[in-house]
């Protein structure tokens, strides 16, 4: 029995270190020299708008994404809302409904993709 419990003690440990490993590989640097964060946390620090279909989110962490939205909805003059699914992360296109306002009409906007930044791009848009 108590050969038993030392396998099983040395298997969680195997697994567990294996776990680690693969969580600080894939949080490394990236090859195409973007944030290794791949989600946006809210509350957002920063949001600016580009052109009409092109917003740019930085959240307070530091990671930026220029998002890309499928048509029109967004305007300089007004304000982009956001109103998350779930829990207060962006990571893939459906995780927020975002949309703005043109006039006082609201406009959903869908996001086509999520161009994640690296920091010295960010610098570009700030």
């Amino acid at each position: 029995m108590r050969t038993f419990w030392k396998t099983v003690a040395a298997v969680t440990i195997v697994a567990g270190a294996g776990i680690a490993v693969t969580a600080c590989t894939s949080m490394g640097p990236q090859a195409d020299g973007a944030s290794p964060r791949r989600c946006l946390s809210a509350p957002l620090d920063t949001t600016r708008v580009i052109d009409e279909k092109t917003l740019f989110v930085q959240d307070r962490m530091g990671t930026a994404a220029i998002v890309h939205m499928s048509h029109q909805c967004l305007s300089s003059f007004d304000p982009t809302m956001f109103k998350f699914r779930g829990v207060s992360d962006i990571c893939k296109p459906n995780d927020a409904d975002i949309s703005g306002l043109q006039g006082n009409i609201r406009t959903p906007c869908f996001v086509e993709n999520i161009q994640w930044l690296s920091k010295e791009e960010v610098a570009k848009y700030r």
